[in-house]
């Protein structure tokens, strides 16, 4: 993967959630060709983890072994969680971390995880309906859908385990990185409240809320999310020139 555009300037590198792959990006890479999107395990064929913390271990080694150190992490959901993971145990690879649909803490509805297991079609149906505003096309959600199914059930399931299980609420408070947070104004799986405690934890946190949005942000409302992106990584540069 090349620089963003200068040798001196962080590597963006985008981590998807759960039951994911990289093409939830595709409006983003679009508009950050440099940028790389990363399959975690088992998206979406082979075998997945169920901890953040193997994630997090995997797209360390990725950083490592690709030398894309500085790397800005753009995390959803899950992949918010990874990256919290990382900045927390290996800040000096990263220049920045962004939070979208993110949070802390992130519990999952027993009903999802018991309709996994029972009826995997309804619930990507299920799972899809609390990821998207009311407001949204009902295409996109169609698409997404299909893309959450052609990743498999035990690996999805393993996702959800992952965030039942993850809390970082004592330590998050810990990352010094800058840090973009950013949330649907609609989004019910991750509610805004969570963002609003990322950013009241993590000093100096900017924080953007999306209306018209719900949990899929970046699917959503790319326009906006990339604007928010823009205007981050735009930042960063100054510091970087000022040598702050």
């Amino acid at each position: 993967m090349r620089n963003l555009t200068s040798d001196s300037e962080p590597h963006l590198i985008f981590i998807h959630g759960s039951g994911a792959t990289h093409r939830v990006w595709r409006h983003q890479t679009a508009i950050f060709p440099s940028s790389l999107a990363l399959d975690l395990p088992g998206h979406p064929k082979g075998r997945g983890f169920n901890t953040v913390q193997a994630y997090a271990d995997s797209v360390t080694r990725t950083i490592v072994d690709e030398m894309l150190a500085p790397a800005v992490l753009v995390g959803h959901s899950m992949g918010g969680a990874i990256a919290i993971e990382i900045a927390l145990s290996e800040p000096k690879l990263l220049a920045g971390v962004v939070l979208v649909g993110s949070g802390a803490r992130l519990r999952v509805a027993p009903m999802i995880m018991a309709e996994i297991r029972r009826d995997y079609v309804h619930a990507a149906e299920l799972i899809t309906e609390w990821a998207y505003s009311p407001k949204t096309d009902a295409r996109i959600r169609r698409v997404s859908i299909q893309e959450l199914l052609d990743v498999p059930a035990e690996v999805t399931y393993g996702d959800f385990e992952a965030c039942d299980d993850f809390d970082r609420m004592n330590e998050v408070g810990q990352i010094t990185l800058p840090t973009l947070i950013v949330c649907g104004e609609d989004d019910r799986l991750t509610p805004a409240k969570y963002s609003q405690y990322l950013k009241d934890k993590i000093r100096n946190a900017r924080l953007v809320i999306i209306s018209g949005a719900g949990h899929s942000v970046m699917l959503e409302k790319p326009n906006e999310l990339n604007a928010a992106l823009q205007s981050f990584l735009a930042d960063l540069k100054t510091k970087v020139l000022d040598g702050s």
